[in-house]
């Protein structure tokens, strides 16, 4: 299993509350469309671990079988959709994308 992880912050001109409502209940079904997606995971960030604002809005997780899988997802008219619908709630030029494999320990 390998998953996409993606960090961001809300456009300028966006509440956090607005960003992370559209995330939810519209984005979604952009996403829900992406060809090899497994699961399907939103983190909304409530608050940093000293009680300050939190580092980012939230982290996306997308989960695929395999590398291959989620590179060529990546590469559909499906995926360019949901990064077309991302430029209208989320700051692009401030979000942290990385491949991670997880490692359950307990």
């Amino acid at each position: 299993m390998i998953k996409r992880l993606t960090m961001w912050h809300p456009r300028e001109g966006m509440s956090r509350e607005a960003a992370l409502d559209y995330w939810r209940d519209a984005h979604v079904r952009l996403v829900e469309q992406v060809p090899g997606v497994k699961r399907y995971v939103q983190d909304h960030c409530a608050v940093g671990p000293d009680g300050s604002e939190p580092a980012y809005a939230g982290l996306g997780e997308l989960w695929f079988d395999d590398i291959d899988t989620a590179k060529a997802a990546l590469g559909t008219p499906e995926w360019r959709a949901v990064m077309e619908d991302a430029s209208t709630f989320m700051d692009l030029d401030r979000v942290t994308a990385a491949w991670a494999e997880e490692h359950p320990i307990f």
